[in-house]
């Protein structure tokens, strides 16, 4: 009896522990499609959201063209780690602010109303929080100013993710509204 109870508590801690490299799997494959779309002229990263899971990538978002929609999807499928892409995103032509829209404003290219610099500061961002282990918290970026949102497990999460938004290049000012979970 003792031998099959430390049998099932080795399998339990055995299954913990690949869950937990999924989910550090997954979160860096979500990292990696955003980024990609963060950087590409024909997507807007901010009308699209990514979620891995079990190297599964759904898409989600409004977008007013069918070609961002097959774009998105391809750049999903072209990344590392991909085992397989389900696009739920929906193509709404009077939706605002199309992808590939570039105008030059004050200096700066701009994409679907962001400024490249905004995305680049988004994408580095959202970077570092995947890397750091820091879930929930919700970015905007608009003219080098960053806004926090979301919810985070503790008080050092939260202080984390203002010291990394604060550490981008490019940021001016970060206003953290993240709320701490009790």
């Amino acid at each position: 009896m003792r031998i099959l109870i430390i049998m099932l508590v080795a399998l339990m801690t055995l299954a913990s522990a690949n869950c937990e490299r999924r989910d550090v799997a997954d979160s860096a494959i979500t990292a990696k499609v955003k980024s990609k779309l963060a950087v590409d002229t024909e997507t807007s990263a901010l009308k699209i959201d990514a979620h891995t899971d079990g190297g599964v990538v759904t898409l989600t978002g409004v977008v007013p063209t069918q070609a961002e929609k097959a774009q998105a999807e391809q750049i999903a499928r072209n990344t590392e780690g991909v085992t397989r892409v389900i696009n739920n995103i929906t193509v709404a032509p009077s939706s605002t602010g199309g992808a590939g829209v570039e105008e030059k404003a004050g200096g700066a290219v701009k994409s679907a109303g962001i400024a490249a610099e905004d995305l680049t500061i988004l994408s580095k961002i959202k970077a570092r929080y995947i890397a750091e282990g820091i879930v929930g918290a919700n970015i905007d970026v608009k003219d080098g100013m960053v806004t926090l949102k979301g919810n985070v497990e503790n008080a050092q999460d939260r202080a984390r993710a203002e010291s990394i938004a604060r550490a981008v290049s490019g940021v001016k000012n970060v206003n953290n509204m993240i709320v701490v979970k009790q």
